[in-house]
């Protein structure tokens, strides 16, 4: 338009075009510019079509995961020992893929049927990679874990993760109210036993105050990405897993929050088993014990008083992120 503005205008100064014929070039071109914007948007969208019909076609030819075992598998004790840990790990190795390196070596860990669990260590060390084992997500390449003193071998992926419950950082929620949130793994679940995990993450007050209550979209902007967090931990909660995994669970919400939130983890800790990893380390001062993990593999293992006495690697995590006076304190000593 400014071109042809232009070049008419000056055209029609020179006496070379007239007034009227310009003036028709200009309506043309007013009729033509619907027509080329919605081409070109037409053009953008099966661009965008096109990228997803070929990520469609990634995800159809993924493997998929092995079937379960065709044995029946064994019953479960209706009263587990309780000094039988739940998960084991036995000299187990991992790598996600036959030419990459290990993410882990050689771990042997113990999991007790009750208590709070903690993993921490820098970036890298082998932390997710952990939970991906136990979620059955990597099968190891050496060793074996075992659940409830069986093989994983001898246990179907959907029997396995039917004992879990894992709450990831970035807190997936499924289209829909907060009560379809919360029953998406329990749909036979009261509003007796809803309200009760809503108020063990501390979220009942918020809830009564939305004006649809549980009915709430969660699409809604009334419901914040901390609150979100909490709903995927009530989610968990509700289905009382034998194992609860929480992969950095307070991490968007405020502090008197987290600390709501360590209680209802002590509370979980106190009737199953809860592992946890953190990479800030004020979520796991009380955990029962911590393994510090470091470029794959165990350092040590131990409470919190015990770790910042006898390992480097914990005194100096602590000590970056000051956490505790204690620490600042065992650190200057040492």
């Amino acid at each position: 338009m400014i071109a042809i503005l232009g070049i008419g205008a000056w055209r029609a100064q020179r006496d070379l075009l007239e007034i009227s014929s310009l003036i028709a070039f200009l309506l043309y071109t007013f009729q033509l510019m619907g027509p080329i914007t919605e081409l070109t948007q037409n053009t953008t969208a099966l661009q965008a079509g096109i990228a997803a019909a070929g990520r469609i076609r990634e995800v159809e030819t993924l493997p998929t995961e092995p079937a379960g075992p065709v044995s029946a598998p064994a019953e479960r004790p209706e009263v587990p020992d309780a000094e039988q840990p739940v998960l084991v790990f036995r000299g187990v190795t991992a790598r996600y893929g036959p030419d990459a390196p290990a993410a882990v070596h050689d771990i042997d860990l113990a999991i007790p049927r009750r208590g709070h669990t903690a993993i921490v260590g820098p970036s890298g060390a082998g932390k997710t990679t952990l939970f991906s084992l136990i979620l059955r997500f990597l099968e190891p390449e050496r060793g074996q874990l075992l659940l409830d003193g069986r093989p994983y071998a001898a246990h179907g992926h959907d029997e396995v993760r039917a004992r879990l419950a894992y709450v990831e950082q970035e807190t997936p929620v499924v289209p829909g109210t907060i009560r379809d949130n919360l029953r998406f793994t329990h749909p036979d679940a009261t509003d007796e036993e809803i309200r009760a995990v809503l108020r063990a993450v501390r979220l009942d007050d918020k809830v009564d105050s939305l004006p649809d209550g549980l009915d709430t979209s969660l699409s809604s902007t009334e419901v914040s990405g901390g609150q979100r967090q909490r709903i995927a931990l009530a989610r968990a909660m509700l289905r009382t897993p034998d194992v609860l995994l929480l992969d950095e669970a307070t991490a968007q919400v405020d502090g008197l929050t987290e600390a709501a939130l360590q209680e209802c983890v002590r509370q979980r800790a106190a009737a199953g088993a809860v592992v946890t990893i953190a990479h800030r380390l004020s979520t796991v001062l009380d955990a029962d014990r911590i393994v510090v993990m470091e470029h794959g593999r165990i350092r040590a293992q131990g409470t919190h008083s015990e770790l910042l006495a006898g390992d480097d690697l914990y005194r100096r995590l602590v000590e970056a992120l000051r956490i505790a006076a204690e620490g600042h304190a065992v650190a200057a000593g040492g």
